[in-house]
């Protein structure tokens, strides 16, 4: 298995002195609670094997992912890292033909996002934020297949680790004082078999100045050769978040 060591990390290395000597930077550190359902499609030597796992089966097995979120903001520009860290099975019946009574997918899935946005539009009913940068992807995937109609039982696994260049737009709509929507897309990639896009929608509510709580909606989808094969993941769903602003 393929691994590629992330360089988002030198993000967090070069902001942090930065803060540090202007008092004009503030921060916001944000945590998630994410019930994302699962979508895969997973090329083996026998064929192709799709599984999913919808958020209501999530939510009922109390299974979920954490996501995590900090920006540094200074002016008009702010830089943003974003963490995922989900594991996850999903199942898909009667695999490759009826050969297998079951398929069962085991993803594990980090990523990491590291962004550059340009706040180009602020006034007090919108604010609108552009940029780029990059993000890393670690991926684990498992296929365990179940004896069918033939007898047959199998097992196979894929791994990689790779970096995607991003492009991203963010829309932040404050509706009062403490109510404020914020809309997020982003997509990059390298390629045809090398591609990724998310897209994000949460409502949030200030306590005071530094407290708040959000809830919405989040999906990510990457597709990428795994052991030269393509495959195919998507996780989408519902999160709440804690923020903290200092």
């Amino acid at each position: 298995m393929k691994r590629t060591a992330s360089p988002i990390a030198a993000l967090m290395l070069l902001a942090a002195p930065a803060g540090a000597e202007n008092p004009d930077w503030n921060y916001s550190a944000t945590l998630y609670g994410w019930f994302a359902g699962l979508e895969t499609t997973v090329e083996t030597d026998q064929g192709t094997i799709d599984a999913d796992l919808s958020s209501k089966d999530v939510l009922e097995s109390l299974d979920g992912s954490l996501m995590a979120a900090f920006e540094a903001r200074r002016g008009r520009w702010g830089f943003v890292l974003d963490g995922v860290y989900s594991k996850l099975s999903a199942t898909q019946g009667a695999p490759l033909g009826g050969a297998y009574a079951q398929a069962v997918v085991e993803t594990r899935l980090s990523q990491v996002t590291g962004l550059a946005l340009y706040r180009f539009h602020s006034t007090p009913r919108v604010q609108l934020d552009a940029g780029a940068g990059l993000r890393w992807f670690d991926v684990d995937m498992g296929v365990s297949l179940s004896s069918g109609s033939q007898g047959l039982s199998g097992a196979y696994s894929v791994g990689d680790s790779w970096v995607d260049p991003v492009l991203a737009a963010r829309i932040t709509v404050p509706f009062s004082d403490t109510w404020t929507a914020t809309a997020l897309i982003d997509f990059g990639g390298t390629g045809s078999d090398d591609k990724t896009w998310q897209a994000l929608a949460s409502i949030r509510y200030q306590f005071n100045d530094q407290w708040s709580a959000a809830f919405g909606y989040r999906s990510m989808n990457l597709q990428h050769d795994i052991g030269g094969r393509p495959n195919e993941i998507t996780l989408s769903g519902p999160f709440i978040a804690a923020g903290f602003r200092f």
